[in-house]
């Protein structure tokens, strides 16, 4: 039955990144915490599953990449990797999970203050159908 609640959340997590670009990790990790996964089982699975996701896009449409964002990309990753595994290794799960919670709810607010402030305009409109 566990196995049905993982695959299940794996999908719901798969299906939000198709749909949306991204979000994966936002679906499916807290699902997982939900039936009793720790934080590094949660975080190696959706990392896997993020990367099967993504593999028959970026294979099919590897002509419209923007390689000098991927260098930036790699640039960062080789940064944060190793910092995000130290962070997992070495700080405690209710910890990790507390301060992704509060950057969650604090950007959500940010967002939401900055939308209704004004500055955010409208996206151009660029047809040239009509």
């Amino acid at each position: 039955m566990i196995i049905l609640g993982v695959l299940l959340i794996a999908w719901v997590g798969a299906l939000t990144r198709t749909v949306f670009g991204f979000g994966e990790a936002l679906v499916s990790m807290p699902l997982l915490a939900l039936i009793g996964f720790d934080l590094q089982t949660s975080t190696a699975l959706i990392g896997a599953v993020g990367l099967l996701v993504a593999l028959p896009a970026t294979i099919r449409e590897w002509h419209h990449i923007d390689f000098k964002a991927v260098r930036r990309l790699v640039t960062g990753s080789l940064i944060g990797v190793p910092l995000g595994i130290l962070v997992i290794k070495k700080v405690p799960a209710a910890i990790v999970l507390h301060g992704l919670g509060i950057f969650l709810i604090a950007y959500g607010i940010y967002s939401l203050w900055h939308s209704f402030s004004g500055r955010v305009g409208r996206p151009p409109f660029t047809s040239t159908r009509l």
